[in-house]
């Protein structure tokens, strides 16, 4: 097939230049390829991958797990979020950006607090931050305080207004005594002069800073004393700590952002983009819906260049449409998710391995990755979907329950847990009648849960991860190109699914 791929330039892709493919030819050929049924649909349970061969020593031997999200945005760790208010705003998006995936900040918060935490994500290991927050020196402790929370920051550049020159710098620790928080900040600030350095100093060159004067933050100035930068000790060691990280081409954490189809929804992905989205999603339950088609070219028009992603569709035709009206990235999934109802309500959607490996069909020969959205509840699912061609898998119901979901976690029945609902789910859409008074109640496609407490999502990346590596070993696939491309599957009958678990 790869004959078959064109290739991606620097601009927007124009699908409706090619010739229009013929979807039944390419679907049929690619279920073929994968050991898949043409007559029945399938979701995780019910096939199986093959081992082959394999050359591979161990699981550990594997070290290239890349992959592409959209554009020219590749994971080193093919794992995003689900853009769900109980599971993505920038702890979430912050931590799976240091293991190599994605978060994708969820769309039902205000713009102005989804903007917040899409500066939170760029400002956590910046090496570099090109624009410091800063205070004036007369504003309040109060006020230095509240900024520092709100933006999760240790400190603050104080800079004189009149000069626009930097005449200190004041921390957390500068005001953790502090019970007069009506003082001005030029009474307990750190008064110039400040160990600095010019513009243009590298990272190497501010460690060596930093660590022969035992200060954590280096300032970096112009030629007339302004600010022009910012290097904290802990980026530095962030950078260190996390090798595997999704970072832009400035060393910032990678974050992606969603919006809906709403009357605003342009105007909000030009703000989130000014804050700092790498990527934007947007996202609807129906997506192959005309809705969807103008709102991918509206955007692709607003935005230029910026990768932009877009679903849910479950159908070769559907990732069509959204191919050809310019999205980088298409996401797959209806009905499949553990807290939506869609399949069993309306009684729409194709079981997610059938759904996955037709739409990946016609989207490789564009050139165009597939996100597998919804249904993991395991190791083996996230093998499977991945290895039925997606790119990267979004995740919901695993990482719910775990520290860095929004939420706070509660105790019941002798144990601890965290809420985990669905988007469609009556308790959700409750939720939102206070934020906008257009929105009605409508028969509920999605139920609210509560999981129990998991701890930090890094245990939950690192067991999938080593399941994903194990299954690549089982296939000889010593990239994950090479895993998407050689896995074929084979249907398993229900006892043989059940044979398959640890009993006695």
């Amino acid at each position: 097939m790869e004959d078959e791929v064109l290739e991606l330039n620097d601009n927007a892709f124009k699908a409706t230049a090619m010739p229009k493919p013929d979807i039944h030819s390419l679907v049929n050929s690619y279920l073929i390829q994968k050991g898949l049924p043409q007559d029945i649909a399938v979701t995780f349970d019910d096939v199986t991958i093959l081992d082959f061969k394999s050359d591979i020593p161990s699981r550990s031997s594997i070290i290239d797990t890349r992959s592409h999200l959209a554009r020219d945005i590749f994971l080193s760790t093919p794992l995003v979020s689900a853009n769900m208010d109980t599971i993505t705003e920038s702890r979430m998006a912050i931590a799976l950006a240091r293991l190599g995936g994605l978060g994708f900040i969820h769309q039902f918060l205000p713009i102005e607090k989804r903007v917040e935490e899409v500066k939170k994500v760029k400002r956590a290991d910046s090496g570099i931050i090109e624009n410091p927050l800063n205070i004036n020196p007369e504003a309040t402790l109060r006020e230095a305080k509240e900024i520092m929370d709100s933006m999760q920051v240790s400190g603050l550049l104080v800079i004189d207004p009149s000069s626009e020159k930097l005449i200190g710098i004041i921390t957390s620790r500068d005001i953790r005594f502090e019970s007069l928080l009506e003082k001005r900040v030029a009474e307990v600030m750190t008064h110039a002069p400040l160990i600095t350095a010019p513009r243009g100093t590298t990272l190497e060159q501010a460690r060596l800073i930093l660590k022969k004067n035992k200060i954590e933050k280096l300032p970096l100035v112009d030629e007339n004393a302004r600010v022009a930068g910012l290097i904290a000790a802990k980026d530095l060691l962030k950078i260190e700590q996390f090798p595997q990280a999704s970072r832009d081409a400035k060393g910032h954490l990678m974050v992606g952002a969603t919006v809906g189809i709403g009357k605003s929804f342009s105007k909000e992905a030009e703000e989130l983009v000014r804050a700092g989205a790498d990527v934007i999603l947007i996202d609807t339950a129906r997506g192959f819906s005309t809705r969807l088609e103008d709102a991918i070219k509206n955007l692709r028009a607003t935005l230029g260049d910026i990768p932009i992603v877009a679903g849910n569709i479950d159908t070769p035709e559907g990732a069509l449409m959204l191919i050809e009206s310019g999205a980088d990235g298409i996401k797959v999934g209806i009905g499949p998710g553990a807290v939506c109802k869609t399949r069993e309500g309306p009684g729409v959607g194709t079981p997610q391995i059938t759904a996955v490996a037709e739409c990946v069909a016609v989207a490789q020969k564009y050139g165009i990755p597939v996100i597998a959205d919804g249904g993991i509840r395991g190791g083996a699912h996230f093998c499977k979907a991945l290895a039925a061609g997606a790119s990267s898998v979004m995740i919901g119901w695993m990482l719910a329950g775990t520290d860095e979901t929004p939420g706070q976690p509660f105790y019941e029945d002798g144990e601890k847990w965290k809420i985990y609902r669905g988007s469609a789910s009556l308790e959700f859409q409750l939720s939102r009648l206070d934020r906008e008074e257009s929105e009605r109640i409508r028969a509920s496609e999605g139920v609210p849960s509560r999981v129990r407490y998991k701890g930090e999502v890094s245990a939950v990346v690192h067991e999938l991860m080593s399941y994903l590596r194990s299954s690549m070993s089982y296939v000889g696939a010593w990239t994950l190109e090479e895993y998407r491309q050689k896995a074929k599957f084979r249907r398993q009958t229900t006892s043989g699914y059940e044979e398959g678990k640890p009993y006695g």
